[in-house]
């Protein structure tokens, strides 16, 4: 009868190892899955980009909202959005309940320059 439980014994802990083995290629997977998909999401791509500079003065803050963004303002409204390819997009303004008053782009080089579908074009090589 020992031998019978030791035997139980051993196959039960067979199965816990094999389990929690799984369990985390499980983890490992969906971790590395979760990470792909943010990356996807970190900036604006050059065909958004595009899409924003031709609505020059209308654009509002609510058509950034699917961008995460960096705020670096004190007092004013600063956010700094990730470019596809490099650079970033600042959009500034008083208040998130009137139109932004400032936008420019910051080539990868650190120029500043202003927003507009010609300046994008022109940078990014875009028509």
């Amino acid at each position: 009868m020992i031998r019978k439980v030791r035997g139980a014994y051993m196959t039960l802990s067979r199965c816990l190892k094999l389990l929690m083995t799984l369990f985390f290629v499980l983890l490992i997977f969906t971790s590395c899955q979760n990470k792909e998909e943010e990356k996807a999401g970190e900036f604006i791509s050059l065909h958004e980009l595009k899409s924003l500079s031709e609505k020059g003065t209308l654009l509002s803050w609510n058509d950034f909202d699917k961008y995460p963004f960096e705020d670096t303002g004190s007092g004013v409204y600063i956010r700094k959005y990730q470019i596809e390819g490099g650079g970033q997009l600042l959009v500034r303004g008083k208040s998130l309940e009137h139109q932004p008053e400032q936008m420019s782009i910051v080539e990868p080089n650190g120029k500043e320059r202003e927003f507009t579908s010609e300046i994008v074009s022109e940078i990014y090589g875009l028509k």
